[in-house]
């Protein structure tokens, strides 16, 4: 495809980046670079601050972790390619390193403006045989800090997948994002997560999906969401996701969530895989 167009871009201030570890380091969450990706190819198409809606987000790939404490060393660009009237756009970093070797790196890219064919409806009635409440999962499963956690209520698995509640953190951001809310996504990813450690024995993070088509931004506030496995791999789990609003309409539907472990990850402890389920 051809490059239209690249730019050096400064990554948004993140005060909150601590709270975000992966690995134990503290690491720039994928959604954020989602939302900065797109918000970049807002600003050059003109889209009066918003992307057209129903905003259809095609082969999002995240590649490669960007650790905070690479930040302060790298430069990055956005670089925008143009085929058959979609746009890609893909974020990449570079670092100097000893001497004069430089290391390049793409962390993420996206595609919008490309067909897609309406996602399915999430089911209807999901059974649910195991509950566990939202503050045990950050506790013993998911150790991230207060900003980054955003399940909220009881969290409810079963074999064919789970529901909960995922609510922004207060204060919301400023400016609004434009991909809906960060925050939002990324609990949605960590309920895959953790159906991913009760039922396939692996700590599993996004490594990319192959669509999702957003009808209504969430900025703030809280959403259901539910996740369904549609394939489940030694090391890999490809699920769906959608976000219910209060009115019980899809506003977000996520296809073909792509997430797989650290190549040295640690199992998930034992009692989430052997804790009985209900009858």
């Amino acid at each position: 495809m051809p490059v239209l167009a690249a730019w050096s871009v400064a990554l948004p201030e993140l005060p909150d980046l601590a709270d975000h570890v992966i690995g134990g380091k503290a690491t720039v969450p994928a959604v954020e670079l989602l939302e900065l990706l797109v918000r970049t190819v807002a600003g050059q198409e003109g889209w009066a601050g918003r992307p057209p809606l129903p905003l259809a987000m095609t082969d999002v790939s995240f590649p490669r972790f960007l650790p905070a404490d690479e930040i302060d060393r790298c430069t990055f660009e956005i670089a925008v390619e143009a085929s058959d009237g979609a746009l890609r756009a893909t974020l990449t970093s570079r670092i100097a390193l000893v001497g004069d070797m430089r290391r390049s790196r793409v962390h993420a890219g996206v595609t919008l403006g490309a067909p897609i064919a309406p996602p399915p409806r999430p089911p209807a009635d999901l059974a649910c045989a195991f509950e566990l409440p939202a503050e045990r999962v950050y506790r013993e499963l998911i150790p991230f800090g207060p900003r980054y956690c955003n399940l909220r209520g009881t969290v409810r698995l079963g074999p064919s997948g789970g529901v909960a509640r995922v609510r922004s953190p207060e204060p919301p951001r400023h400016p609004p994002p434009l991909a809906s809310c960060p925050y939002l996504f990324d609990a949605a990813m960590h309920l895959a997560c953790v159906w991913g450690q009760r039922y396939a024995g692996i700590v599993a993070y996004p490594t990319g999906f192959l669509a999702r088509v957003l009808t209504k931004p969430t900025p703030a506030g809280e959403r259901r969401c539910i996740v369904v496995p549609t394939r489940v791999e030694p090391r890999s789990l490809l699920c769906n996701l959608w976000f219910i609003d209060e009115e019980g309409a899809v506003c977000d539907a996520v296809i073909g969530l792509a997430m797989s472990p650290l190549a040295a990850g640690a199992p998930p402890p034992a009692w989430i895989t052997a804790a009985k389920e209900r009858e």
